[in-house]
């Protein structure tokens, strides 16, 4: 008996129903007997006990008593199908395949620093959660260290857990303060000792701070283990001080044992040789991650997986349909049942013929029995509904978010008022890369009169209408810059419900994103303003020039006519060198006088010059040549200046030191 029984395998999904349908038909059962204790009693008062009995004749308490029977088997098979009963199963071969991972994240005082918004820290741990979302066939592990090292979380295929440890991270998880990145890549090699035919991958992310100097030897020993280290840098070379907040909430920075403050930088050139040395790649983490989406794309997700976990699943076949359509049929029955004996056809006192009375059809019996029979039916469709629901849910967990939008949307169908759906919905949409759809279930959640529901709604609004716009950036910029202003304008909104980390992140990056694309946007027009103008004096100038060569010619005619008297004037001149002084003479004598009108005098030309000047734009004053040698001078200057610090050299970190 046992045997067979373990063969059918019956039992239920939800059986908290069954303790929610036992008090049901409890209540239903006390209602009833209240009921009929009413109208004994009512009838008490209508008519003397003698006539009691023969006014009560016609009604058979057979068949009241079948009815409340009904009426109690009814309730109870609708709550045993609310409560999702199974029988008979298959069983599913099921093998998992992927990549061991173990991610190392800095929780050093260092990653406080706030050149990355909001944090370094912070930044690490939303780009890391992001990450494992887009890794759901893969194991994956958190090693957290600063002075020293610990496995916050070993190899695991259950991302929730994951998660979960990430978000717990903070600056003293590690009680040893310090950086010493050997400890992570020690620690890294240990944890994945246990794993001996799988490819070994380290992705390490930290601001490359190391102040102990044993990374290198520990990088040498993990690469002869067969570890591969992949770097992230996290920060900027420019570096920031490192807040330390106290309980009253007042901002002071972190000094070191000379009292001088600390400027923390990112040390990409340790972090580069660490990856050089086991064989992997360093990248900088992005404002948004996307350096761990490089390294995983470009160097890890085109290696073979291995098989993770072999799991055989039983599959057990759901029966709902079978105790909802019992408990329809119950109704039915309970319905068409009559409380009267079919033979009464006369009042036994009176003796007069009783005529067959009818319920009208707007009679309080007929529409309740018509609510009843809608609520069964409703409550079957509801879990109807709630069978397509976690198929939906099962279809997102799994990775496949087109599928699960499309059953969000079929549940919707019948429901339409579920606001929480709707925004299911969006979710999937979002993953699945429909972003006009996601903004449109996200629009539809906000009526919602939930103001938590609200704010997510807005908050994820927001990130839809960012992506979108970011993959209209290179397509429309014009429509990208209108996504941008509403996701800018939906994170508002959020932030007004709520005030939130990752809100206030998201919008201060929408909002520069939004600015930088505004001026783009304007230097292209002033270039295109400018190319207008310079063609208009393009034209300008070449109008001018034609103008130009027309006045030349005018004054080539004029000096043409007084080359005659030049001429002449030659000829009175003697050839050679014998007397200087009687040469000198001669030019003197042969200068123009007042009375020779063709001849040129020097007030003459010098107006001709500086009429020519005048015509010619190209042609500068003293003044203005001066003005321009110096100010060639002065950039020639900070030329040198520049080059002459960017050669500087940083000077190394000591070590020993607590951040």
């Amino acid at each position: 008996m046992s045997s067979l029984w373990e063969k059918l395998d019956f039992g239920f999904f939800a059986p908290i129903w069954l303790g929610v349908g036992a008090l049901a038909v409890v209540a239903v059962l006390l209602l009833e007997i209240g009921a009929q204790r009413r109208r004994n009693q009512a009838i008490r008062l209508f008519a003397a006990s003698h006539l009691v009995q023969a006014l009560t004749g016609s009604i058979s308490l057979g068949n009241r008593l079948l009815k409340r029977i009904l009426l109690l088997l009814a309730v109870g098979l609708l709550f045993i199908a609310m409560a999702r009963p199974h029988l008979l199963f298959k069983w599913s071969e099921e093998t998992r395949s992927g990549l061991d991972i173990l991610l190392a994240i800095d929780c050093s005082k260092s990653m406080l620093t706030e050149d990355v918004k909001p944090n370094r820290l912070e930044r690490a741990k939303l780009a890391v959660q992001d990450f494992s979302d887009h890794l759901p066939d893969n194991r994956l592990g958190l090693i957290a260290f600063a002075g020293d090292a610990f496995l916050q979380c070993p190899l695991t295929l259950d991302h929730d857990a994951f998660q979960t440890a990430v978000r717990e991270l903070d600056t003293d998880t590690i009680p040893r303060p310090g950086t010493d990145i050997a400890t992570a890549i020690d620690q890294a090699v240990s944890a994945l000792k246990s794993q001996p035919n799988n490819l070994k991958f380290l992705i390490l992310i930290t601001d490359g701070e190391d102040l102990e100097g044993h990374v290198l030897a520990a990088a040498k020993s993990a690469a002869q283990a067969g570890l591969k280290i992949y770097t992230i840098g996290v920060g900027t070379p420019e570096g920031g001080v490192i807040p330390e907040r106290d309980d009253s909430g007042s901002v002071a920075y972190h000094h070191d044992a000379n009292g001088q403050i600390v400027q923390s930088k990112l040390d990409e050139s340790t972090l580069r040789q660490i990856a050089q040395i086991t064989g992997g790649a360093y990248e900088e983490l992005g404002q948004r991650g996307e350096g761990l989406e490089t390294i995983y794309n470009r160097y890890i997700a085109t290696l073979p997986k291995q098989h993770l976990e072999e799991r055989r699943e039983k599959i057990r076949y759901e029966r709902f349909e079978w105790p909802l359509a019992a408990a329809i049929l119950c109704l039915l029955w309970e319905f068409l049942v009559r409380e009267r004996a079919a033979s009464a056809n006369t009042l036994p006192v009176l003796g007069i013929p009783r005529l067959a009375r009818r319920h009208p059809r707007g009679t309080p019996a007929t529409v309740a029995r018509l609510l009843l029979f809608g609520l069964v039916l409703g409550g079957g469709m509801a879990v109807t509904r709630a069978a397509s629901t976690d198929t939906a849910e099962r279809d997102y967990k799994s990775g496949q978010y087109a599928d699960a939008e499309q059953k969000y949307r079929e549940a919707l169908e019948n429901q339409p008022a579920r606001h929480d759906l709707q925004y299911d919905r969006g979710d999937a949409a979002y993953k699945a890369g429909e972003f006009n759809e996601a903004e449109e279930a996200f629009r539809k959640a906000l009526e919602t009169p939930n103001l938590d529901l609200q704010e997510n709604s807005y908050y994820n609004l927001g990130n839809t209408q960012f992506k979108h716009g970011e993959a209209m950036e290179k397509v429309d910029s014009k429509r990208a810059r209108e996504l941008w202003e509403q996701s800018v304008h939906s994170y508002e909104s959020a932030l007004k419900l709520k005030e939130a980390a990752d809100t206030r992140h998201n919008y201060e990056i929408a909002k520069k994103k939004l600015e930088e694309l505004k001026k783009q946007q304007q230097q292209q027009q002033q270039q295109q303003q400018q190319g207008q103008n310079n063609q208009q004096k393009d034209n300008q100038g070449q109008s001018d020039k034609n103008q130009q060569s027309g006045q030349g010619q005018d004054q080539q005619n004029q000096s043409g006519q007084s080359n005659p008297q030049k001429g002449d004037q030659g000829q009175q001149q003697k050839p050679g060198e014998e007397n200087k002084q009687e040469q000198s003479d001669q030019k003197k004598d042969q200068s123009p006088t007042p009375s020779d009108k063709n001849a040129p005098t020097q007030q003459q030309a010098r107006s001709s010059a500086r009429e020519q000047d005048q015509q010619d734009p190209g042609i500068k004053s003293r003044d203005e040549a001066k003005a321009l040698l110096d100010s060639l001078k002065d950039d020639e200057h900070h030329l040198t200046s520049r080059n002459l610090n960017g050669n500087q050299e940083v000077p190394p970190t000591l070590s020993g030191k607590d951040w």
